[in-house]
């Protein structure tokens, strides 16, 4: 049967040059296995409700394979060279993986993983994404990119941080790229650029809003000075400190106080990204005397800018943060300004600069540091 049916395919789809018969064939049989299915979810598809956001009726319709990538924006689905893989839930992941397991001899490891935990995608839905899954051997990126792939680790860890007041001893989720960094400049490039001062042991010691941290970056641990004793970090203030050390660089300041939307990543903070700066509201909205006193525990001191109340303060030895309240009345909510000395675009990414600014508005309300 095969030896009809193969020259056949090769008579209608001509190899191009680097493209082998075997592929051609494989990549047809793939396509009729899947074309009954196909035809039945499309026809599904024109006569449901388009209002219907049933999760199960998504999971059957939707063209998104587990892995995220959405095969309707795909030129080789339009010419039918491949189909969708469906969701790991899906009825037409199993056939997929069937049908990989029967003509190419092993599954999708992707497809197959997101099977075998009841998964249907794995960016919404592994709390384990980007696992090495994704990263194959370390060297090989399939689907997606390194660079895409540490994007979701950094901001994986801010959405777990729905405050700074991790639990003292609890591990530290910072991205591995960030240590790798600090590793790979050399200790004192970093103590130089970041004004940290290099310990004997290796480790950094880092002022924060007036507070001691202490960094040992081969045992990749932060620690704050709290009354004479060091004591685990909180969280968010570890990652921020962190993204600090690896992205430092000397860089005078500009003397230009410039707001998020004046900076080079200021796409960054929309959405989901704005400024989190709702703690000091909530505390001080309508208490300008009390975010003044705040402030000064951190080393603040008061400015003459416009607003009911303003403050700067340093946060890390090169970076300056000023703050603007305007306190709430009958007609307005209140609202607080954050303004940067420009410099800061050249010293913190989009994701540390809006950590850095949540850190600082959560220890101003609360007094946590």
């Amino acid at each position: 049967m095969f030896s009809i049916i193969i020259p056949e395919i090769l008579s209608v789809f001509r190899p191009k040059p680097g493209v082998t018969s075997q592929n051609i064939v494989i990549r047809t049989i793939l396509n009729c296995l899947n074309c009954k299915r196909e035809a039945r979810l499309a026809s599904d598809k024109k006569s449901a409700n388009k209002r219907t956001t049933s999760p199960e009726l998504t999971r059957y319709l939707m063209p998104t394979g587990a892995c995220g990538i959405n095969c309707d924006t795909c030129r080789l689905n339009h010419r039918g060279l491949c189909s969708s893989c469906g969701s790991g839930t899906s009825e037409q992941a199993r056939l997929k993986l069937e049908a990989q397991q029967r003509l190419l001899g092993a599954p999708c490891p992707i497809l197959a993983c997101a099977r075998l935990n009841r998964i249907d995608y794995c960016l919404r839905d592994c709390n384990q994404f980007p696992c090495e899954i994704f990263s194959a051997d370390g060297a090989t990126m399939y689907p997606f990119s390194e660079g895409y792939l540490n994007m979701q680790k950094r901001r994986r860890v801010l959405l777990e941080e729905t405050n700074q007041n991790g639990q003292p001893g609890e591990p530290l989720a910072i991205p591995d790229q960030h240590w790798q960094v600090i590793s790979d400049r050399g200790a004192e490039d970093i103590a130089r650029s970041s004004g940290a001062t290099l310990l004997a042991d290796g480790s950094f010691q880092l002022e924060m809003l007036t507070r001691r941290l202490r960094v040992d970056v081969d045992r990749r641990l932060v620690e704050l000075d709290h009354q004479g004793q060091w004591q685990s970090a909180p969280r968010l203030v570890a990652f921020v400190a962190i993204v600090y050390l690896a992205n430092s660089r000397s860089v005078p300041l500009s003397g230009r106080w410039v707001s998020e939307k004046d900076l080079s990543c200021r796409e960054f903070f929309r959405g989901p990204h704005e400024m989190r700066t709702e703690s000091v509201l909530t505390r001080f909205g309508n208490n300008s005397v009390d975010f003044l006193e705040a402030a000064r525990v951190y080393g603040g001191f008061e400015t003459g800018d416009a607003g009911d109340a303003a403050v700067r303060l340093w946060v890390f030895p090169t970076i300056p943060l000023k703050l603007v309240l305007w306190c709430g009345d009958d007609e307005l909510e209140p609202a607080l300004t954050v303004m940067f000395d420009q410099s800061i675009d050249a010293l913190l990414p989009g994701d540390g600069i809006w950590a850095l600014v949540q850190m600082v508005c959560e220890t101003l309300a609360h007094q946590s540091l």
